[in-house]
């Protein structure tokens, strides 16, 4: 074996490289753990806009009822596929960064079918809810998130907490790839079933014909007298607040990278001054300087290659624990590695391998092995 190997100063300096390692590995394993989370809980959370692929939601701006004579310009558009009439409902969804609405979509038995059948949703447990009644249908990841089995109820008669007026009870739960709730049209839109009806805001379901969306949503926006929420606007809403939090997690984490860099430049300027013999006796022994930066430069690339794998590894198994204990029971599901994560964290072991190398072979450059010899006597 080569006694000059970048594998031999390790094995044989374990004490030495340990410290720097351990630092790295850490630093590494936070840096990914936390933005593989973050842009994960983004990603779950897009998953609810997913429904806007296939319809649009109109509301009116000035009244809780859309003009006539704009439903009937909507229905006529040649991107439209159909019309469903609904009614502002939502529930209270339980998440990690706290409550926060979820819309249901009212609507017929017929339409129900639907508009499962678009989402490519199927009933998992249960039954739809009856015409006329207070019955609801969720979908899992909603049940999952408020820890609800099938029977639960919910609204403001049940806990003070809610923000939907009455009493509602989950008789469905549904699954498929986009989340779905579906309650009766004919009980929210009706007073004498629904004391608050009156006051719900009308809300159009608009579905658009295959491939023709962005053109149907581009239409809707144009109607000056009602508001609509469609896919871009939805993915905006999300978008805006996690890339915020991203934005300055990405910012402390590349002054994060610089302070280790730092840290592990000093480190490797203090490892070559306690070796400065061994660097002076190989020169003097014939040994060339470009051989000697060679060497540096590899057992420098070969700790940060080792530091950022076991840094990787370490994030990878606390993320898998996380996501098995903490997050699928409550129906969130984050992808197991962001690639926006992996390349921030490859930053590191690049910025300090190029730090320390840079700050140890500008020393050895200078190095005198004749008045270092000299000196030690």
């Amino acid at each position: 074996m080569d006694p000059l190997s970048p594998w031999t100063y390790a094995r044989r300096n374990a004490r030495r490289v340990l410290p720097t390692l351990i630092i790295l590995t850490f630093v590494v394993a936070l840096v990914v753990t936390v933005l593989t989370l973050l842009s994960g809980l983004k990603d779950s959370t897009l998953v609810y806009t997913r429904e806007f692929d296939r319809w649009s939601i109109l509301f009116p701006k000035k009244d809780t009822r859309t003009p006539k004579e704009v439903r009937d310009a909507v229905a006529a558009h040649p991107s439209v596929e159909r019309l469903i009439d609904s009614r502002n409902c939502f529930m209270r969804v339980k998440t990690l960064i706290g409550p926060v609405p979820y819309h249901l979509r009212a609507a017929t038995a017929e339409e129900m079918g639907y508009l499962m059948g678009l989402a490519g949703a199927t009933l998992r447990e249960g039954r739809l809810p009856k015409a006329g009644t207070s019955e609801v249908a969720l979908h899992e990841n909603l049940m999952k998130a408020n820890g609800w089995a099938l029977g639960a109820q919910f609204g403001m008669e049940v806990t003070e907490e809610d923000w939907m007026p009455g009493r509602f009870t989950v008789v469905g739960v549904l699954q498929g790839p986009t989340p779905l709730g579906l309650a009766s049209s004919e009980f929210l839109s009706n007073p004498l079933m629904y004391a608050f009806s009156a006051k719900l805001w009308e809300r159009l379901v608009v579905v658009a014909r295959p491939g023709r969306a962005a053109e149907m949503n581009a239409y809707l926006r144009s109607l000056p007298d009602v508001k609509v929420w469609d896919k871009t606007r939805s993915v905006d809403e999300v978008s805006q607040g996690f890339d915020k939090i991203l934005l300055i997690l990405n910012f402390v984490s590349g002054a994060l990278i610089a302070v280790v860099a730092l840290v592990v430049g000093m480190l490797h300027s203090i490892f070559f001054a306690q070796r400065i013999d061994e660097f002076a006796v190989l020169l003097a022994i014939g040994h060339r300087r470009a051989r000697l930066l060679r060497k540096v430069a590899l057992e420098t690339a070969g700790l940060m290659a080792a530091s950022w794998s076991a840094g990787l590894a370490l994030a990878l198994a606390v993320l898998a624990v996380f996501r098995s204990a903490v997050l699928a029971p409550i129906g969130v599901e984050i992808p197991f590695l962001q690639p926006g994560a992996v390349a921030v964290s490859l930053a590191l072991p690049v910025v300090a391998h190029c730090f320390a190398s840079v700050t140890v072979i500008g020393r050895l450059r200078r190095l005198d092995p004749v008045s270092i010899i000299e000196r030690r006597g």
